[in-house]
């Protein structure tokens, strides 16, 4: 969300979007619509809160919304063969799945075993030492538990 962010906090500021703005998202009228829309639609003290976030540097263009806007939801993309998502770009279309369309994806990943369509961080070999998550530590996929007291 980080253009609609700016073009957000261009409206709050400036009244209108910039000009760079308009070069970045590629004159698309129907991202200036929704960060009009959701302009409006912020209270005084989020308006406020918004203006300082974008007067101190803190969103900045990035290609997220353009998946979801382009014309296609947001489940459309997600069951698309031979696309590339990131991992975040993943986790930001299904975040933006209403429960029945979570629920409906999910079953159709089960229905055709589909994992294609993510980029994968790969790891070269297995791991070979101790994993730990907080306090627990695992090794071979078995928690170890150690006790220090003598």
């Amino acid at each position: 969300m980080g253009t609609i962010n700016v073009m957000v906090g261009e409206i709050l500021v400036d009244g209108k979007v910039s000009k760079r703005t308009m070069v970045e998202i590629k004159n698309d009228q129907k991202l200036v619509n929704i960060a009009h829309e959701q302009a409006k639609s912020l209270d005084k003290q989020e308006k406020e809160k918004y203006i300082e976030d974008y007067q101190e540097g803190k969103f900045e263009y990035c290609e997220d919304e353009s998946l979801a806007v382009s014309g296609h939801s947001a489940l459309a993309v997600l069951k698309m063969k031979n696309i590339v998502l990131t991992n975040k770009q993943r986790s930001n279309l299904i975040g933006s799945l209403s429960l029945d369309e979570k629920m409906y994806f999910g079953n159709w990943l089960n229905d055709n075993e589909s994992t294609a369509n993510t980029i994968r961080e790969s790891v070269d070999g297995e791991l070979d030492d101790e994993l730990k998550f907080g306090k627990k530590t695992f090794q071979d996929g078995v928690e170890v538990f150690t006790n220090n007291k003598y």
